[in-house]
């Protein structure tokens, strides 16, 4: 009987022993707070050398809004930027660019062309949905100017045609219905598109083959099919981690820096040469005191390179419209995108914008948000019965363009089909 309490007295040490060891390992694997987080982060962010960061705002300047393999004038697969295709073309292209111009190996000329051109050819198509500047393009990509062949010349797209012999790039303007027509040897996309033919699961058609001439522009891809694509539903918050992060790597030394709250709730960190302003609402402004203390900027990689330093956190990004004014200035809007596709922050067309002003950084702003995947379901609405859906709404209305888009705030969302018109911009759910 004695040995018995003994034994039972050994069962209860040990199963504390147990529980307590559970509960240290908890501690210590899982019981993180978000400073612990973030300064894990942090130092993962800021052990990247300049090359790496280099070649992510390189990916993000060639990252087009929509990327597209067009098979035939009825057949075009979408490729969405969560897709491994789409980064592997990226990729391929400014490693086929740059290398040709380094080497001096390519023809350049301008060519008045037609949309009509590309649309019966096997073409990879990037679609960036505003005009760039082809020289500062081609020099930002690869630090190496192009000469005066193309100088004042903007473009919106790329259509890249590749056979046997070599691989041809054609920077397009839609407008002017001209291009800048550049020849290399081969890139290496072929196998590219292969991959790409195989996955086939958003199908897009020219709308001028679907019939759609006297209500939408002829030069607009249209989706028409959708095979066992899942779109995730998402919800979007305000992200204390990101601030944390951001204040930790823009005011290191906290002796020098002062915090005040606002009586709105605002919250502003200085260190009297620049200003970081937490909005309530989930926006963010960063500036400098005076100009002269702003960080030296050459180009808008450098200025990428600072915004991915200091603000970025892995999310998927591209510019989605670059002002450029004198020599020295400019400004770069970035979008945040979610399963490939943009997400709408507030009212505004994109998440962040970054000011450069005489060839120094002058202001950051922004949204800081953390995106949340709710579920996911398949979609059920295609673009043929979206364009349906506000011909009965509104009649007639010409469409100049037909995109997918998240719009955040408030509930949870499915994507929306956006559509411009000319009579302005009409939101279709996808999910019925």
């Amino acid at each position: 009987m004695r040995k018995s309490k003994v034994e039972v007295i050994k069962s209860i040490v040990l199963s504390i022993l147990v529980i307590l060891s559970i509960y240290l390992y908890y501690k210590v694997y899982f019981d993180y707070k978000v400073e612990d987080i973030v300064k894990a982060v942090d130092i993962y962010q800021n052990s990247q050398s300049d090359q790496e960061l280099l070649k992510k705002a390189r990916k993000i300047l060639a990252s087009p809004k929509e990327m597209y393999l067009n098979i035939s004038k009825n057949v075009a697969v979408r490729i969405l930027s969560n897709q491994a295709q789409y980064s592997q073309v990226v990729l391929k292209f400014i490693e086929g660019i740059e290398k040709s111009l380094v080497k001096k190996e390519f023809e350049i000329s301008l060519r008045n062309i037609s949309a009509n051109f590309f649309k019966q050819k096997r073409v990879l198509i990037l679609s960036y949905g505003y005009q760039i500047d082809f020289n500062t393009f081609v020099y930002e990509l690869t630090k190496r100017n192009i000469g005066n062949a193309a100088q004042g010349f903007e473009f919106n797209r790329i259509f890249i045609e590749e056979n046997g012999t070599g691989t041809v790039l054609y920077f397009f303007n839609s407008q002017k219905q001209r291009a800048v027509v550049m020849r290399f040897s081969q890139f290496g996309f072929m196998p590219l598109e292969d991959s790409i033919e195989k996955d086939l699961k958003l199908v897009y058609s020219w709308s001028d083959s679907l019939g759609f001439t006297e209500i939408a522009n002829k030069d607009i891809l249209i989706p028409v099919e959708f095979s066992d694509v899942q779109f995730s539903e998402i919800k979007t918050r305000e992200s204390s981690y990101k601030k944390e992060l951001i204040v930790r790597r823009l005011f290191p030394d906290t002796i020098l820096t002062r915090k005040n709250i606002l009586k709105n709730g605002d919250v502003v960190i200085t260190d009297e040469r620049r200003t970081l302003q937490l909005k309530n609402d989930g926006r963010f402004v960063f500036e400098y005191s005076e100009s002269v203390f702003g960080e030296k900027v050459d180009s808008i990689s450098d200025a990428l390179m600072f915004y991915l330093k200091t603000f970025y956190t892995e999310e998927d990004l591209r510019i989605c419209k670059v002002e450029l004014q004198k020599e020295g200035d400019f400004k770069v809007y970035l979008t945040t995108r979610a399963n490939g596709i943009d997400v709408v922050a507030g009212d505004e067309e994109f998440c962040a914008k970054i000011e450069v002003q005489g060839g120094r950084l002058q202001e950051i702003s922004g949204h800081l948000f953390d995106i949340l995947k709710v579920r996911t379901s398949q979609i059920k609405v295609d673009g043929i019965a979206a364009i349906d859906t506000i011909k009965e709404r509104k009649g007639d209305i010409f469409i100049e363009e037909i995109d997918l888009e998240y719009i955040s705030g408030g509930a949870s969302s499915y994507p929306y089909w956006k559509i411009k018109t000319q009579s302005g911009v009409v939101y279709v759910e996808t999910i019925k």
